[in-house]
Formats: structure tokens, C-alpha cells, sequence
């Protein structure tokens, strides 16, 4: 608890930190890391582990807990044009101070491919919006899965919370 604890407060304090901060901060003397026989095997087998990442507090804090570990991290997240999203390099700015890569992976011709086979298949739900955001997880899971493997990923991870939907869809 007193290491969820100290992790939690170090990684707010980085989600509020000014964008120009980019080194890494060594964690809390309190914070003890528990051994993990998953991640010790990580580490024994030579193991990368790719973490779909969206730059929130989840996604800091898996990056994070895997690389204080001294698990392999590659961090990927998903650009399909959101219309939320300004600029999706800031992804990579805000997980930077985990100190772990953080590639962009581009899939806009992806999505655009797949809302036309949505719209030719008059796919909708409930006759109310087009099939867009069902699409956009298959591309999004797709697309990271191939820049994973293409960057020598052997494990697959991501920062959901342990209380959504995201979760699940994640783990099907």
C-alpha cells in the first residue's frame, strides 16, 4: 500500500509537470518495489513488453511500475485523427517522464478505410451513429499489434484501469 501510495503521488506530480520537463525522476526513497515472479521473467527471458498507451495516469504508472522493474518498455499509441486529440505527439510528451520510448503509430488511411466499409454496409447502432468507434478499437488494436511486433515486442500490455470497459475490450 505505501509503495501504490508513493507511486500515485509521484505520478500526479508528473502529470502536472511542466511540458518542458523531460528527464526522469527517481522515485520516492519510501517506495520499495514488491518482486514479481511474471516480471523477473520478463526480465530473464529477454522480453520487450509494448504497453498501449493513451499519456493518462494509468498508462504512467503501468510504464512506469514495468520499467522501475527492469522490464524491456516500449510504449505505442494510436493515431486515427481524433478530433479530441490537438496534437498526438503530446502523448509522447507526457509519458516521457517515465522515461520510456513512445512511438506514434499513424492509422488515419486505416480508419478512413474502414468508416467507408461501414458506410457501404450501412453498419450502424440501433439506426442512430455509424460503427466509427467499434471500428476505431479494431483498427487501433490491429494497427499497435503490427508496430509491436515490427519493434520486437514479445508481450503485450496496456494501461487500462481494472473498472472499465477498456479493460475488457482489451483483454477479449
Amino acid at each position: 500500500q505505501a509503495f501504490r501510495a508513493a507511486l500515485y503521488r509521484w505520478v500526479v506530480a508528473q502529470a502536472f509537470a511542466s511540458p518542458c520537463f523531460i528527464a526522469p525522476v527517481a522515485m520516492p526513497e519510501s517506495a520499495t518495489l514488491k518482486k514479481s515472479a511474471i516480471l523477473q521473467s520478463y526480465i530473464d527471458n529477454g522480453d520487450v513488453v509494448g504497453i498501449c498507451v493513451s499519456g493518462g495516469l494509468d498508462s504512467k504508472t503501468v510504464a512506469l511500475r514495468l520499467r522501475l522493474a527492469g522490464v524491456k518498455v516500449k510504449c505505442f499509441t494510436a493515431d486515427i485523427g481524433q478530433p479530441d486529440e490537438d496534437d498526438i505527439n503530446d502523448v509522447v510528451k507526457k509519458m516521457s517522464p517515465c522515461g520510456v520510448e513512445t512511438i506514434v503509430v499513424d492509422l488515419k488511411d486505416e480508419i478512413a478505410e474502414g468508416a467507408f466499409e461501414a458506410i457501404a454496409c450501412h453498419a450502424s447502432y440501433d439506426g442512430g451513429y455509424w460503427q466509427s468507434t467499434g471500428i476505431g478499437r479494431f483498427v487501433t488494436a490491429r494497427g499497435l499489434l503490427q508496430a509491436m511486433k515490427k519493434h520486437g515486442c514479445t508481450v503485450l500490455s496496456h494501461g487500462a484501469t481494472g473498472r472499465g470497459n477498456d479493460q475488457v475490450r482489451f483483454e477479449r
